[in-house]
């Protein structure tokens, strides 16, 4: 299966309550809950965009509505495409980035198209919990 990362709209208020994975789940087996779902690209998405890998294990993480509103702005400004024409599989294999799909050259593209969806749903995901003033649970496992 692997490691699958997750942005869920949560209250300010749920944050201060904290989390662990079964709250997690749960939250994320409600009917209406918004979920913002990266799959596995989430290690590749922050290595593109920053040079570094994040190199978590399970991870949950709290992002206040104000802070929210202050990353959906910032991803707005972000020109995606020019760090799609720096895209270098063997960077990503030396660094050891997750997923480990690196040595597939042939499927560069496809690769290309799932970083920009994934980018592009993140994106969304905040711009809309920063227009409903909505934190954000980030969970990784």
């Amino acid at each position: 299966m692997g490691m699958i990362a997750n942005y869920q709209a949560v209250s300010d208020m749920e944050l201060e309550q904290g989390f662990d994975l079964d709250d997690v789940e749960n939250l994320q087996e409600k009917e209406d809950a918004e979920i913002c779902d990266i799959d596995k690209m989430w290690d590749a998405l922050h290595f593109l965009l920053t040079g570094k890998s994040e190199d978590a294990g399970e991870f949950i993480a709290g992002i206040r509505s104000d802070r929210v509103k202050e990353i959906a702005e910032a991803l707005q400004t972000i020109d995606f495409e020019g760090y799609i024409e720096q895209f270098n599989m063997n960077k990503f294999a030396e660094n050891e980035i997750y997923p480990d799909i690196w040595e597939y050259e042939e499927e560069a593209d496809e690769i290309k198209d799932d970083l920009r969806l994934s980018f592009e749903s993140l994106k969304k995901f905040y711009e809309k919990m920063s227009k409903q003033g909505s934190a954000v649970l980030v969970s990784i496992y």
